[in-house]
Formats: structure tokens, C-alpha cells, sequence
């Protein structure tokens, strides 16, 4: 079987799950509960599956201009052809939202793969001079104990952090994708076939906060052109 006929496969599944798992209908009630945080807030998109499916979701049935904000790891934690699909796919979900895009200082530099930490905390500083009173994150129960524990609303100090999405399944967010064309990191398809949909996620590339998952070897394998193609950037 070709990468052409295994994706044409598992679309078929996907969209007949789409009317099994009444993701339409949970959908709808995802837009319902995110009109509660939009005035005031900022949707966040890394560009990953689950968060395009809620910018689409909100866009598609609460509001066409409503504020967008991406984090640019920079080219050593996200490679340009990465990071240049994912803003195009924001674009193309929601030309008319207002884009606000921050870049990581140390994002082009070999310490942004080795040490975390300096990431955590300009990424929440710039969260927090955004001036948002809401933010709109794609994070689901399914994914982690920890992010189920944290439920659909976390009021933190500086702004209360609200998930549209948090009921949905892998299986949903697929679904949600194949059915409405929403566009996702070509490096999804390429991950899939080895991890599986249920597993594969948007990530930062040869990071050793994920050396536990063993990502940086998996994106050795797969993609080692890019291990030192920030050198270029």
C-alpha cells in the first residue's frame, strides 16, 4: 500500500466516525462555550491539529476576526518550512482574524534544544503582556492525566485559560480535520505511520524536554536534515 492509498484508507474511517462520534454535534457546543471567553480574549494556535481545529471551530461559528495569537519557537526548535506551513494554514482558516505573532529570543540558538526552562518563561511573560483577559487553548482531557486534572477552565492570575475542545477525542479532532479540510503540518502524515494517529503531535524538533517520549531520535531518523539546518536560517 502507498502513502497515497494508507491516507486515502484512514480518511474513509475518519469521516464515517465523524457522524458515529457525533463530532458535528460536540463541535457546536465547543462554539457555544468559547462565546463566553472571546470578548477580551486571544485564541493561541501552535499550529498543531488540535489547535486549528478549535481556531476553525470558533472561526466557522462564533466570530471571523477574532484575535489569533502563535508562538515562533524559532528556526532551532521549528524548522522555517515548519513554521512557514503553519502560518499559512492559520491564514488560510482565518483570514480575517487579527495575527499576532511573538518570536523566542533563543529560538535560534543550540541552548533553546538543551534548556527549557528560559522557554516556560519568556513564553508566559508574553502571554501576559498580550493583555488578554481569556485564552482560548486547543488542550483536551484525553491527552494526559495532568491536563484532564486541570479542567476545561483554569483561572490563573493575570487571565482565565479556557479549552473549547476538551471533550473531544483523537478520534474527534481527526474526524473534525478530514471533514472539513482543515489544513495541519505535513509532518503529521510522516509521524502517523510510524507513532500512529492516536500518538502523533505537533512538537518542537530535537528537543530534550521530549528525550523521555524519544522524539529527538525519532526526528533524527525522519528528519535529520533539519538537526543543524537553524545554522542556515
Amino acid at each position: 500500500m502507498n502513502d497515497r492509498e494508507w491516507l486515502e484508507k484512514w480518511r474513509e474511517y475518519f469521516l464515517a466516525w465523524y457522524d458515529e462520534g457525533r463530532v458535528g454535534e460536540k463541535a457546536e457546543e465547543a462554539a457555544e462555550f468559547s462565546k463566553k471567553y472571546l470578548d477580551g480574549g486571544v485564541v493561541s494556535v501552535s499550529g498543531g491539529k488540535d489547535s486549528m481545529v478549535m481556531l476553525h471551530i470558533v472561526v466557522s461559528g462564533c466570530r471571523r476576526d477574532v484575535p489569533v495569537f502563535h508562538w515562533d519557537h524559532g528556526p532551532a526548535l521549528m524548522p522555517r518550512e515548519v513554521e512557514n506551513e503553519i502560518t499559512h494554514n492559520i491564514l488560510a482558516v482565518a483570514p480575517s482574524a487579527k495575527i499576532i505573532i511573538k518570536k523566542y529570543s533563543l529560538g535560534n540558538s543550540e541552548k533553546a534544544r538543551e534548556d527549557w526552562r528560559p522557554w516556560y518563561r519568556e513564553f508566559f511573560s508574553t502571554l501576559r503582556s498580550l493583555g488578554y483577559r481569556h485564552h482560548l487553548l486547543g488542550i483536551r482531557a484525553e491527552e494526559s492525566s495532568r491536563r484532564e486534572a486541570r479542567g476545561r477552565v483554569v483561572r490563573r492570575k493575570h487571565w482565565t485559560e479556557a479549552h473549547p475542545i476538551y471533550h473531544f477525542t483523537w478520534r474527534d479532532v481527526w474526524a473534525y480535520i478530514f471533514k472539513h479540510n482543515i489544513p495541519v503540518p505535513s509532518t503529521y502524515y510522516k509521524y502517523a505511520k510510524l507513532l500512529g494517529w492516536d500518538k502523533v503531535r505537533l512538537v518542537t524538533f530535537f528537543d530534550k524536554e521530549f528525550e523521555k517520549y524519544g522524539t529527538p531520535q525519532l526526528d533524527g531518523v525522519l528528519m535529520w536534515r533539519w538537526r543543524y539546518e537553524f545554522h542556515r536560517a
